[in-house]
């Protein structure tokens, strides 16, 4: 490990897993960049704008650039695919560019969903085979940054994220906002995953980069189970009734962007790298809770919300 601390640039410095990365790179010698709800003090950064995007990485002339940004609706992806090649494929492409003449590392976060979830489990090294087009934008962009920086290059793979966030983007705290308005809630019946507290994938990732690590690594929490049990859990943790709970396939809720269903990933490489282990759902959950006091304003007219289900992505 180096003595001297990189020069740092987090790219979506005020989304869910940026903020988390935010806290655990604290201490770095960090420039903080974001462009959707861009916060005082931070650099505005547009990963689809890849003029200024190009200028700011010179500016800036980084030793690390984490991309945490994306856009990451995948409704809206499906409705405006060239927008979101721009931002979650070209843009992280810009980084690479400049990380290969530069001599730069580059951590980009990518999604689960690169896999179709036809097979029980997934390792790294498995062909991505995504099935809509964010998940797509995401795996273009790892192919890219691949192929480019093959040498100084980490792919870090998460999915179902949450955590505290005061724009109260993930599913569960969509959900306890919904159940504290009293509201019925409709949630995929037939959605699995792994859900992954934000902070532990920051501190896997700092693990990972403090070791020079090189690769692709697959990062979500220990256990697998439906939206719905997820969500009995979070009625559970925050006190609400289930009853609200109204479970419903997904090919009935209307959607255009067709999800993977049901994707594991096995997580043996961060594990034996010597990475801590991610926390439960039921602890990710109380910690969950005993922030959820800090709430920021209420977000309910956010697109997420208006469709009237909390599927996620």
């Amino acid at each position: 490990m180096s003595m001297q601390q990189p020069r740092t640039l987090l790219i979506g410095a005020s989304g869910q897993v940026g903020s988390a990365l935010e806290a655990e790179f604290s201490h770095e010698s960090l420039v903080a960049a974001s462009h959707t709800h861009a916060r005082p003090g931070d650099t505005l950064i547009d990963l689809g704008d890849h003029v200024a995007l190009q200028k700011t990485l010179r500016d800036v002339q980084p030793d690390l650039v984490l991309v945490a940004g994306a856009m990451c609706n995948a409704e809206r992806c499906e409705v405006d695919p060239e927008t979101c090649e721009r931002i979650n494929t070209t843009g992280p492409a810009t980084v690479a560019e400049y990380a290969r003449a530069s001599g730069a590392r580059v951590v980009f976060f990518s999604t689960d969903h690169v896999f179709d979830g036809a097979r029980d489990c997934y390792v790294e090294e498995d062909t991505p085979r995504p099935l809509y087009v964010y998940a797509r934008s995401k795996a273009r962009a790892e192919a890219l940054i691949r192929a480019m920086i093959p040498e100084r290059h980490l792919i870090i793979r998460t999915g179902w994220v949450y955590g505290p966030d005061i724009w109260r983007r993930n599913f569960a705290l969509r959900l306890v906002d919904r159940m504290a308005s009293g509201e019925k809630v409709v949630v995929p019946s037939d959605q699995w995953g792994s859900p992954t507290h934000t902070e532990d994938v920051a501190r896997a990732t700092r693990f990972l980069v403090e070791r020079d690590a090189v690769g692709v690594f697959h990062a979500t929490g220990p256990e697998f189970l439906s939206r719905v049990t997820l969500a009995l859990k979070i009625c559970e943790t925050f006190g609400f009734e289930p009853g609200a709970i109204e479970p419903r396939p997904t090919h009935d809720m209307g959607q255009i962007a067709r999800r993977s269903l049901r994707v594991r990933l096995d997580c043996d490489k961060l594990r034996q790298a010597g990475a801590a282990p991610f926390r439960s759902v039921t602890d990710g959950l109380s910690s969950l809770r005993l922030s959820a006091q800090s709430r920021g304003p209420d977000r309910r007219s956010s697109d997420a919300q208006r469709t009237g289900s909390l599927e996620g992505r």
